[in-house]
């Protein structure tokens, strides 16, 4: 029940939420689904990230990723409301990295036209991972200690030009499989040992920042890419992700406390849903800044 009919947020598995958190703030997390080789799994549910990606190092996987159904969308919606909420916000990952934004905004849609005085808002992060986890957990905070729903969007809609994720990967290879990289790029980056660095840029699309040859200058690289996006930054909430790369991650997580940031940095699996897409050898960070 939500008897202070507070507005509640909603969001995919892809924003890597912790438990505590979404249990405490009352996030409604809806998950993604990743099917591997025929079975199906629910991202962040019934799949472990370690075991995904060492299957994906010693097996030839057949992995595929779905966004949720609009019915599903539709039916967490219709719970809320049952538990007396008359206004919903649910952040997606970016519309160009997956149709889950497409198949809220009808179920929103759904909800609009049968039941007219709620209110159910779909707002695009443009990113995806830690970063959109970020946006999701500053909403919910906000509308606990009674801000308005329009005032939290006109804040999300500035506080996602103040988020990124940054990470360096093993190998272009199944971003090309994807198609999210075109062919040819994969093959020049291959034969000539390239590693690059990526972002979600602020058209929430995967774009190189940087390429390295040396594994010993990517660290370096996305801390300085990182301290350049944060000039006039108050305060850094930040976290380390990685995809089967444990000792890079936590290499990476004591270079940024060497830096001054917080000890408490904490190291996150990449969620399976994305690292489906990018393959086991990810590791960066995702943060959002004041």
């Amino acid at each position: 029940m939500n008897p202070l009919n507070l507005p509640v947020v909603v969001t995919d598995s892809a924003s890597q939420l912790v438990q505590d958190e979404v249990k405490q703030l009352n996030i409604r997390v809806i998950p993604l689904e990743i099917s591997i080789n025929g079975k199906v799994y629910r991202d962040g549910v019934d799949i472990n990230p370690e075991d995904l990606y060492a299957k994906m190092r010693a097996e030839k996987l057949d992995v595929k990723t779905s966004a949720p159904s609009v019915g599903k969308f539709y039916q967490t919606f219709l719970d809320i409301i049952e538990q007396g909420s008359d206004e919903i916000l649910c952040i997606t990952l970016s519309n160009k990295l997956s149709s889950t934004y497409n198949s809220a905004l009808l179920a929103a849609n759904m909800i609009h036209a049968e039941l007219a005085k709620k209110r159910v808002v779909v707002f695009d992060s443009l990113t995806a991972a830690v970063a959109q986890g970020f946006l999701a957990l500053e909403a919910a905070n906000q509308l606990l200690v009674g801000k308005s729903l329009d005032t939290v969007i006109q804040f999300l809609t500035v506080a996602r030009q103040r988020t990124g994720l940054i990470a360096a990967i093993e190998s272009l290879k199944y971003l090309a499989q994807g198609g999210r990289i075109g062919k040819a790029s994969y093959l020049v980056g291959n034969t000539l040992k390239i590693m690059p660095i990526l972002t979600v840029n602020q058209e929430g699309i995967v774009a190189p920042i940087a390429k390295v040859r040396r594994k010993d200058s990517i660290i370096p690289n996305i801390i300085s890419i990182f301290i350049q996006h944060l000039k006039g930054a108050k305060k850094v909430h930040l976290s380390v992700m990685h995809a089967d790369k444990w000792e890079e991650a936590n290499s990476l997580q004591q270079a940024l406390i060497s830096q001054g940031l917080p000890k408490s940095i904490p190291i996150e699996p990449f969620t399976p849903v994305m690292g489906a897409h990018t393959g086991p050898g990810l590791y960066g960070l995702g943060y959002y800044y004041e």
